[in-house]
């Protein structure tokens, strides 16, 4: 069923060729410029022929750690783009990865972020369509050079990692980036066969060993936001219980951007059937919620009901051209799906919100700034949930 639509989506990308590598949100202005709404995290997924072009590191300035995985803390020079390699944490096509890292002194408070990059779970999606992210060529030191090289850095697209801008609510916490490689929204813990190719389908159990090093890292933490995009988003919600549980008493508050959780009759229960079982997506999941084995929409709820002294915000377009696609249903119906969604698993709790911005798009956190919604600006009212300001509240258009 998903196949017919992600070609097309594959076709229509090709078109755009020359937004490759920029995580840019949808223009604002324009609800029929798919070229300008197109993110890295699709433009990834369908021509990973683009994502890198070389078998070494570039020479960028980034310093690399050396990859000790035995728990112990990341040293990394102060507000530098470091590379972090793992042995115990792979691609899907078996090679190891690692994540990045800005640490800096000028707060406590820590922002660990999810990559997206599409999704895929058989042999045509994961090889022939490209539906995901860096699945067939990895991502090792070489990408995060490419990306993160200081004259033309991915990290200035992405607004949280932005130090110098004073309306940043993030700009003074270390960043922790965790790059996508894995198709399974970051919460993989299996390795199967499609076709003659062996796929290790490993984000959650990537995290996991992030996670043994990332604590030790910051053993005076404040506080931790994970926040994750499209397929990170969802990989933050699937994971949010575990960050939590790996920090104790630091506080962690979710947002989720454009990851929503999304249920029958928009995901079909084959496909999420099929996503679960290839994934071994139950293995990340809250292993006290029997609901989230059966349904997505459920794990919102179980947050609402568990994680009632933290925050977690959902951001979505009204019209998410991207997330129908992998999903196997149209544009025409996100709306209907998106205020089901806010008014069924965010509204009802407490220390919820949801931003929603009527628009096409996808990905508001890469958006060109400002971003606003019913008159409300995202990072102010990202900086309310940050300072856990009473009068945040949820945003509609």
């Amino acid at each position: 069923m998903l196949r017919s639509p992600i070609a097309a989506l594959a076709a229509s990308l090709a078109l755009a060729a020359p937004a490759c590598g920029d995580d840019a949100g949808a223009s604002q202005s324009s609800a029929t410029d798919d070229t300008t709404a197109a993110t890295d995290d699709t433009t990834a997924a369908t021509d990973d022929t683009t994502a890198t072009t070389t078998d070494s590191p570039t020479t960028t300035g980034s310093p690399t750690t050396t990859g000790d995985d035995d728990g112990a803390a990341i040293d990394a020079p102060a507000e530098t783009w470091t590379w972090v390699p793992f042995a115990d944490a792979h691609c899907a096509n078996g090679e190891t990865t690692g994540i990045g890292v800005n640490l800096t002194t000028r707060s406590d408070r820590v922002v660990l972020y999810l990559e997206g990059g599409g999704a895929c779970w058989d042999e045509a999606t994961c090889y022939t369509m490209n539906a995901s992210a860096h699945v067939a060529d990895g991502y090792g030191e070489a990408e995060f050079a490419a990306e993160f090289d200081p004259h033309l850095p991915k990290v200035m697209t992405a607004q949280i990692f932005d130090r110098d801008d004073p309306n940043n609510p993030f700009r003074d916490m270390s960043f922790v980036y965790v790059p996508y490689c894995t198709g399974d929204m970051h919460g993989g813990d299996n390795v199967v066969t499609y076709g003659e190719r062996t796929t290790m389908h490993v984000g959650g159990a990537n995290l996991v060993a992030y996670l043994a090093r990332l604590v030790p890292t910051f053993p005076a933490a404040e506080r931790v936001y994970l926040v994750g995009a499209s397929a990170g988003g969802y990989g933050g919600t699937f994971n949010w219980w575990r960050v939590q549980q790996a920090f104790g008493d630091v506080r962690v508050d979710l947002v989720d951007d454009s990851g929503p959780p999304l249920d029958p009759p928009y995901l079909a229960k084959e496909l999420s059937d099929t996503w679960r079982a290839q994934w071994n997506l139950a293995a990340s999941l809250p292993p006290d919620c029997p609901e989230c084995l059966e349904t997505f929409g459920a794990i919102y709820d179980y947050y609402g009901a568990n994680h009632t002294t933290q925050r977690w915000a959902l951001l979505s377009y009204t019209r998410d051209w991207i997330v129908p696609i992998y999903f196997g249903f149209t544009l025409e119906e996100f709306p209907q799906a998106i205020a089901e969604i806010v008014q069924t698993h965010v509204a009802p709790y407490e220390n919820a919100g949801y931003f929603l911005l009527d628009a096409v798009g996808h990905v508001l956190l890469t958006a060109p700034l400002p971003v606003t919604s019913g008159g409300v600006d995202l990072q102010a009212w990202l900086g309310q949930m940050v300072a856990d300001d009473p009068a945040w509240a949820s945003v509609d258009p």
